[in-house]
């Protein structure tokens, strides 16, 4: 059912639009590019790029009565909350009155304008317009060519000129991609702007995206600063100079954490380690023992440093013997699987991924790690995965480049993860400046 709204949300005096924004659009200096052909804007995460799209779209609807137009998101849940929002707030920035019409994703003015809204999910369902005059594409770089090829297909225009806009940050689960391509092909038409050039995003994010994505490192180049790239760009999670700020003494310990790698039993290695919060203090090796010795050294451990929480790999079932005899003697440790579900699902895609960030995070803070540890987490990648979130590389990649598996480097990121994630600890609610993050996120476009 259509329902008609207006502006109901107060009309700000003035809008508020970066540089970049200005330039992608093509207002005030920038007017000659209004209606050029193609406009690209290449960016970095958060760097408003949903709101300049909706931007462009409003007023070209507003300009031209009865003009058709083709909006394409990643996901039905992105077209709805992220671009058809954004049509709404310029709308009540600007007094308009619009119809938006939620079963078949039609936006409408009242001169007759509509935007019909479609996901790279379904590319097929556009087989049946025809006539579009305008193309307008968000995070273009994780829409399937096939949509792009069928929405551009029904460029054949009507009354006007077709017009396309791409907005998009780069990705890299391919090396080569139809946006990357087009950005290449048609470099005059390219608008490249970094997070950082978003005036309207607070510093605490900005240095959250500097901490996040490894200031430096490939991933952070791409999705911070939006450079597209000719090669694949899985990065490292920590740089070797991450390490310079280690401290080695803390005189003032809160508590102890334990993890501990079980891969499998027998005689495969076996690996424990316990921390306080500023880095290792005690750990062990155990390739040789069978289970009741290797939770024996567990226990040794537990008397001595009694951990706060403890974290185990349960990964495939190959630590629950030792588990289970573990809590027989009142050792409590939880059991993680690595590919279960993160706490924070919204930026990670598993516990593993989650994990080993939190490790490279809490070591650019100073955390200590020995040596060896030092190799395997270098030699921990990632990558963007379609939900743009990062993703680490499989463990399968590490132990091709150690020449053996990353146990203690597991059991230190499952140590970290106890200390953050204690299940004991009750869960905290939203601070204010928390609060203003999560909505600079939503607003700056991310």
């Amino acid at each position: 059912m259509e329902a008609r709204k207006s502006s109901s949300i107060s009309k700000s005096s003035k809008p508020k639009l970066s540089k970049w924004q200005e330039e992608f659009i093509g207002v005030k200096s920038f007017r000659e590019h209004f209606n050029d052909d193609l406009r690209i804007a290449c960016t970095g995460i958060s760097a408003g790029k949903s709101r300049a799209l909706a931007w462009w779209i409003i007023m070209q609807m507003v300009r031209c009565n009865g003009i058709r137009c083709i909006g394409i998101a990643q996901t039905h849940k992105a077209l709805k909350r992220v671009l058809i929002r954004e049509l709404q707030s310029v709308c009540a920035i600007n007094g308009l009155s619009y119809e938006y019409n939620k079963s078949e994703q039609e936006f409408s003015l009242e001169n007759g304008s509509v935007l019909f809204g479609y996901s790279g999910e379904n590319p097929e369902a556009m087989l049946g317009l025809s006539e579009i005059d305008l193309l307008a594409v968000d995070e273009a770089a994780y829409i399937p060519e096939e949509a792009y090829q069928y929405a551009s297909d029904r460029m054949r225009g009507g009354r006007y000129e077709p017009m396309s806009r791409m907005i998009s940050s780069p990705q890299s689960m391919t090396a080569e991609n139809w946006f990357s391509s087009l950005c290449k092909n048609h470099p005059e038409c390219v608008i490249h702007a970094t997070a950082f050039d978003n005036p309207f995003t607070s510093e605490r994010f900005k240095q959250g995206l500097k901490d996040r994505y490894v200031e430096g490192s490939n991933i952070y180049r791409q999705q911070v600063l939006g450079e597209i790239f000719d090669f694949d760009i899985a990065s490292q999670i920590v740089m070797r100079s991450d390490f310079i700020k280690a401290k080695l003494v803390n005189p003032n310990r809160k508590g102890y954490w334990m993890g501990a790698d079980f891969a499998g039993l027998g005689a495969d290695e076996n690996t424990v380690v316990v921390i306080d919060e500023t880095g290792m203090i005690d750990w062990r090796h155990a390739p040789e023992l069978n289970t009741s010795q290797k939770v024996e050294q567990i226990a040794e451990l537990w008397r001595n440093f009694n951990p706060a929480s403890a974290f185990g790999d349960g990964t495939g079932g190959y630590g629950q013997g030792a588990m289970d005899l573990m809590v027989n003697r009142d050792m409590k440790m939880k059991s993680v699987n690595f590919a279960q579900k993160a706490f924070n699902e919204n930026d990670y895609p598993n516990a593993r991924t989650e994990m080993y960030l939190e490790l490279a995070k809490e070591i650019k803070n100073g955390f200590w790690v020995c040596d060896e540890v030092k190799e395997e987490i270098l030699a921990m990648q990632v990558e963007i995965n379609k939900k743009g979130q990062q993703q680490l590389l499989p463990k399968e990649l590490a132990k091709k480049i150690l020449g053996h598996s990353p146990d203690l480097a597991d059991a230190v990121a499952l140590a970290v993860y106890a200390k953050n994630h204690d299940v004991a600890k009750p869960k905290e609610g939203y601070s204010a400046e928390k609060a203003k993050s999560i909505l600079d996120r939503y607003y700056m476009g991310l």
